[in-house]
């Protein structure tokens, strides 16, 4: 079995201080990775990116403990990172992470959002990438019961499909990815479809 690296270990930690559902946030994190790895023929990122993205699922609803009801808990999340006292993440990655898990949920990046605009151009696109793998991965787990138990995802020239493996009913997954479907569809200039695995 692979040893956990660092940066997950620290991002556990964090997250053991504020998030009162990791069930949630692991079943995110590994349909992410699933998603991430899928695509490796379009964005080319190696093992390092993925580790940020599975930092920011592990950690993209934190929030909720400074916000009870929910709202805005997104921005939340992203201020709880950038505060963190990080030791496995440069001062480049911190507003990275941070910004990934902030776009799981609401707006993509709009004109007024400066923390987004603040970043390199090269840091943009990868939370435009990242953010949008996350955002993905969390609507496939809308109900927080695990519905969608694995996905795979596949790319060509002209589309991205992401396969489903249902463990149930997923009529509310299959709606939010088609929500949540933007801000990666952005980012890779395709349409991104869903269907479900036959298996």
């Amino acid at each position: 079995m692979k040893t956990m690296d660092a940066l997950a270990q620290e991002s556990l930690a964090l997250r053991a201080r504020y998030d009162e559902e990791p069930s949630h946030t692991d079943h995110v994190a590994a349909l992410a990775a699933q998603i991430f790895d899928g695509l490796r023929p379009w964005h080319g990122y190696g093992s390092r990116p993925r580790e940020l993205l599975q930092s920011a699922a592990l950690l993209h609803d934190i929030g909720w403990s400074q916000s009870p009801g929910g709202k805005g808990h997104h921005k939340w999340s992203a201020r709880l990172i950038q505060d963190y006292a990080w030791k496995n993440l440069t001062p480049e990655e911190v507003p990275l992470v941070a910004q990934i898990a902030r776009y799981h949920r609401k707006a993509p990046p709009q004109p007024d959002h400066a923390e987004f605009y603040a970043l390199k151009a090269v840091a943009q696109k990868s939370v435009m990438i990242l953010g949008g793998i996350l955002r993905i991965a969390d609507g496939l787990d809308r109900t927080h019961t695990g519905k969608v138990a694995r996905v795979e995802a596949s790319v060509t020239n002209e589309a991205i499909l992401v396969r489903v493996v249902p463990a149930g009913t997923w009529n509310a997954e299959r709606v939010t990815f088609e929500m949540k479907s933007d801000m990666l569809q952005m980012a890779s200039q395709r349409p991104i479809h869903c269907e479900e695995m036959k298996v």
